[in-house]
């Protein structure tokens, strides 16, 4: 079984179970899951050596090499480390890719040490196909967007509602020319950790920040996005000086001036060429004061107030319908805890 209604994995995911992933860690990079630690019984070279054995000599062949490259010493580390995972992880299971040889033979390595454990049937591929059809085939829980103009902190306020799903935080990216928020994950890891969050009682609201489909190279997948687009919208309202604090803290502390020139480039078609160069100016005279916000209100003013603010606004427009409240912080959160009402 491997439909959404699988209930081994439903209750292994919304329980938080740790993992340990002996995919090599080339398989790991593309496409992880949740609570998985790669701790792979084969590196990458491994790996490659091992399958090009395979297709040449035949799988005994394979075998064969593979317990050759992982020996000795080689052998004892990665056991030592599934030990010491599963020693602070007590209830930790094993997988790899289909739950073939590799997790078979982990556990009984683990077993040598006293260690009973048994590899996930199906592996990754199963746990795979289980996130999908949560993504495509399971019903979707209401959702309730919460919207604003730039810097309005909506990130900080959605974390502060506890049935929530944190997009941006999935993706490693804010949603915007400036978003990038260190390396991001995989397609399929994003798939698989926002299908993660599905599992939660369907019967009540969450709440998700209102985004385009695309943060940096990721795509939100489509039925989750129509059911977000159709969502009613909170619209956190917050005036300028807050905002430029916020942007502050949140882009220009961490951030060098060469990272705001990048984002100026990525929009200076819309933005325009003489407004992109006044930008770079003012953010070039900024950052050779202390850093302090109002060092940098000039050029965040100018950004805001002259590219931002007007396609959200017309945005907005757009979808007044779906507006179901319109506050500040404590008023949201207050809606937020008393749910839906008119």
């Amino acid at each position: 079984m491997s439909s959404w209604t699988d209930p081994y994995l439903t209750e292994l995911f919304r329980s938080h179970t740790p993992l340990i992933d002996v995919r090599a860690p080339v398989e790991f990079e593309d496409g992880s899951l949740p609570g998985a630690a790669n701790l792979p019984i084969m590196n990458n070279d491994e790996r490659a050596q091992v399958g090009t054995c395979y297709k040449a000599q035949g799988q005994e062949e394979a075998i064969d090499l593979g317990h050759r490259l992982v020996s000795g010493e080689v052998r004892e580390g990665r056991i030592r480390d599934w030990v010491r995972f599963i020693q602070a992880h007590p209830t930790a299971q094993v997988y790899c890719f289909r739950g073939g040889l590799r997790s078979q033979i982990t556990c009984r390595w683990l077993k040598e040490r006293g260690i009973e454990r048994a590899p996930i049937a199906g592996g990754y591929k199963r746990m795979r196909t289980f996130f999908l059809s949560l993504l495509q085939d399971a019903p979707l829980p209401a959702l309730i967007r919460i919207g604003g103009l730039t810097g309005s902190g909506k990130t900080r306020v959605l974390l502060k509602i506890p049935r929530h799903i944190d997009i941006e935080g999935h993706a490693s990216h804010r949603g915007s020319a400036f978003g990038q928020n260190g390396k991001q994950p995989s397609q399929v890891t994003f798939e698989n950790l926002l299908a993660a969050d599905l599992l939660r009682d369907r019967a009540l609201p969450v709440w998700v920040e209102d985004e385009s489909v695309t943060l940096g190279k990721l795509t939100i997948p489509l039925r989750f996005f129509s059911s977000m687009r159709e969502a009613p919208l909170a619209v956190l309202k917050v005036d300028l000086d807050t905002r430029i604090r916020n942007i502050f803290e949140d882009y220009i502390r961490p951030s060098t001036p060469e990272f705001f020139f990048s984002g100026i480039d990525k929009i200076e078609r819309r933005l325009g060429k003489s407004k992109g160069q006044l930008l770079k100016d003012q953010i070039t005279r900024a950052y050779q004061q202390p850093l302090e916000a109002r060092h940098h209100a000039e050029w965040v003013t100018t950004l805001l107030t002259d590219y931002y603010d007007p396609f959200y606004q017309k945005a907005l427009r757009n979808q007044r319908g779906k507006i179901v409240f319109e506050g500040t912080e404590a008023e949201l959160l207050e809606f937020a805890s008393s749910g839906l009402k008119g």
